[in-house]
């Protein structure tokens, strides 16, 4: 069993599968990346054409309201340690 704060990304919800992970249990979708059940289907045994495919249950919904606030919050922050050219820096009006 594995708990997320959000969904799978596809390359990631396929290695679950592979690992022998049986359940997974996440906070909010991935709509625009997600593997399990938000974008693709890969928690499904049949999704993949692979002997070392076996799929596994998903759970989704889990304290949704609070993932979606902690991923904001996170998102919110501005990265110091990035480099400058990568880092998005927030207006002075904004702060």
């Amino acid at each position: 069993i594995i708990f997320v704060n959000k969904t799978s990304l596809a390359q990631c919800a396929a290695a679950l599968s592979m690992v022998g992970i049986r359940r997974v249990f996440f906070g909010c979708k991935n709509d625009r990346f997600g593997g399990c059940g938000s974008l693709l289907q890969l928690h499904k045994p049949d999704a993949v054409p692979s002997s070392q495919h076996f799929g596994f249950e998903v759970v989704g919904g889990v304290l949704e309201e609070e993932s979606i606030r902690l991923l904001r919050s996170f998102y919110d922050r501005e990265n110091f340690h990035a480099p400058d050219h990568k880092r998005k820096r927030k207006n002075a009006e904004e702060s």
